[in-house]
């Protein structure tokens, strides 16, 4: 089998998996080791468990992130938006030798809900994949502040911080990364930036996961994106506060990957393939 028909076989096995029941039930099992959450961990889990009884091969972004890393067994996660760690825990769970990098704001009160930062996402990695023996490290603060130094090594000109601790990080990072979850800045102009970042650093075979694919974005609630490297850029022309038509402006100009998605999930959820 030559490296093509490789990654085409891995493509299909994604495909064909994504929702399957044993997966669910994994995932489901992973999630309730995971600490209380009273605002949207009993939702999220009476849907899948929903799902479950019906057989109806429902995934959203942890199944889908469970059957990617179960497949492809990444050496190098990159998460966008962390949060609690209910993403990361499935990932763990199923490629305990991954390396991950985690990109989080940890802004206090995050959808209503305790937004506890780094060391807290440590202990509940402990507890939901024990045998995970890889590395996390830590990237805080704004990703389009960081990713563009993190990745292409910009730095900004004389802004006033110090980004040695970044840059040292970055030395050492993967060239590039076999699973990508992008589900930070909510903006339409944020995600675009988000996805322009990640998508030249995703490996042969690998994968990228780009969750609340919605008809709308923050811009709608008035949030605005920041970022010192903005003239980088390619700007979003007519545009639109939709992440769902970001994504297909990223399937348009990205045509080295195959492209899923799920319009069903809770919410909508789109996963990208380096097929080339």
């Amino acid at each position: 089998m030559n490296l093509q028909d490789f990654v085409t076989a891995r493509y299909e096995q994604i495909a064909a998996n994504l929702g399957h029941p044993d997966l669910t039930q994994d995932t489901f099992q992973t999630l309730e080791a995971l600490s209380t959450d009273e605002v949207n961990k009993p939702a999220l889990l009476a849907w899948l468990s929903d799902g479950l009884q019906k057989n109806d091969r429902r995934w959203e972004i942890r199944t889908a992130l469970r059957c990617l890393a179960q497949i492809i067994q990444p050496r190098s996660y990159l998460e966008i938006g962390t949060r609690r760690g209910w993403s990361m825990a499935q990932v763990l769970s199923v490629a305990p030798r991954v390396n991950v990098y985690s990109v989080d704001m940890w802004i206090k009160n995050y959808g209503d809900v305790t937004n506890p930062g780094p060391e807290f996402v440590r202990a509940e990695m402990k507890r939901a994949a024990p045998d995970f023996v890889g590395n996390i490290s830590f990237l805080n603060g704004n990703s389009h502040h960081l990713l563009p130094i993190f990745l292409d090594d910009i730095i900004p000109q004389q802004n006033g911080v110090d980004y040695t601790e970044l840059i040292r990080q970055a030395e050492n990072r993967p060239h590039q990364f076999d699973l990508v979850t992008v589900d930070g800045d909510h903006t339409a102009l944020g995600a675009w930036w988000d996805l322009l970042d990640v998508m030249p650093h995703v490996a042969l075979g690998g994968a990228v996961v780009f969750d609340d694919l919605l008809d709308r974005s923050d811009e709608l609630f008035g949030d605005q994106p920041t970022s010192p490297f903005a003239n980088r850029y390619p700007p979003l022309t007519n545009f639109k506060p939709s992440l769902k038509d970001v994504w297909l402006r990223i399937k348009r100009i990205f045509g080295n990957f195959a492209y899923i998605e799920n319009y069903d999930g809770q919410p909508p959820i789109g996963v990208a393939i380096r097929m080339r």
